[in-house]
């Protein structure tokens, strides 16, 4: 009798449980520390710019990005209900779709998708998770053809990665040979640091490059670099919702990391 069946059976339920960890969308802060504004509303109007993008829109929200899509993913980066949250980013996940269908070939819409589906990877669990993962380096892929250097799909690509580095031995092998992320089956941390080096030099006024690439530091053991790129976040205050998630996340860091080299 093949033994494989016995030893899917034995390990899916740890790796469900694993895969399901994950912090909630709106993270508290560490250190008795708060966020320089922590009461950011939620926009309700959109005002136009001079730039073709609502004046009020989040800095992560580049030319093309639905306002619709944003307005939900900032109301969930908000609210520390992890279901509401998690029902929030599949509304925005709809109306991303509804946007690509109308506008196939605008390259910002078709982030604004990457970027529901990879906070949708963040905070779900189980195949969920793993197939909103493989759907997000799908549409990095499709971005990063038309444009090579469009920095925000290289940092998500990059923390895709990094991400799937962290996972333990088993859990990474049944994401990826049972859980449909064959997609995800060639990261490494070289790749992850080559590309979220790349968006933080590129955009270095975005706090979750810093974010992101101190996390990969402190991973790889390289916690004094770690602590270079939380400075970086902390000279700048946040602006939205999602930034002010991030500058809430560094501080635990900081925490984490303490003192030394």
């Amino acid at each position: 009798m093949n033994a494989a069946p016995t030893t899917i059976a034995l390990v899916a339920p740890l790796v469900f449980a694993l895969l399901s960890t994950e912090p909630s969308a709106a993270q508290g802060t560490s250190a008795g520390e708060s966020p320089p504004d922590a009461t950011l509303k939620i926009p309700t109007t959109l005002a136009a710019s001079s730039a073709g993008m609502p004046a009020n829109a989040p800095s992560w929200a580049v030319e093309g990005v639905p306002p619709a899509v944003w307005v939900l993913v900032e109301a969930a980066s908000a609210t520390p209900d992890r279901d509401e949250a998690k029902r929030l980013y599949v509304d925005a996940e709809a109306e991303a779709r509804r946007g690509l269908a109308e506008r196939p070939d605008a390259v910002g819409t078709r982030f604004a998708l990457a970027v529901v589906l990879g906070l949708r990877a963040d905070v779900e669990g189980g195949r969920t998770k793993v197939r909103a993962a493989a759907a997000l380096h799908d549409e990095l892929t499709a971005i990063l053809q038309v444009e090579p250097e469009h920095a925000r799909a290289r940092h998500m690509l990059g923390r895709l990665h990094a991400g799937v580095m962290r996972m333990n031995g088993v859990v990474r092998w049944v994401a990826t040979r049972l859980l449909g992320g064959d997609a995800l089956d060639d990261a490494s941390w070289a790749e992850a640091e080559r590309h979220l080096a790349f968006a933080e030099r590129s955009e270095p006024e975005m706090l979750g490059h810093h974010l992101q690439l101190a996390n990969l530091y402190r991973d790889t053991d390289r916690s004094g670099l770690a602590r270079v790129e939380l400075e970086h976040i902390f000279e700048r205050t946040p602006s939205s919702a999602m930034e002010e998630a991030v500058w809430a996340e560094a501080l635990e860091l900081r925490t984490e990391l303490g003192g030394g080299g």
